[in-house]
């Protein structure tokens, strides 16, 4: 299964914004992320995110869904 950009906003959903990459990773992995998801994740630009909008449309620069 390929992720998305949906499945990332999910598994951030809860956490206090502005946030880092490195702080949406440990959080998504606390609230079930799998090892394809944070892979991804990983690939986020490290820079503070406002919200869970900015979050999703990074991922979608990245990883193109």
């Amino acid at each position: 299964m390929q992720s998305t950009h949906m499945q990332v906003q999910k598994k951030v959903a809860g956490i206090h914004f502005p946030a880092t990459r490195t702080s949406l990773i440990e959080f998504a992995k606390r609230n079930g992320a799998d090892a394809e998801l944070l892979q991804c994740m990983r690939k986020l630009p490290e820079r503070t995110y406002d919200g869970p909008n900015e979050v999703g449309a990074a991922f979608v620069d990245v990883i193109g869904q």
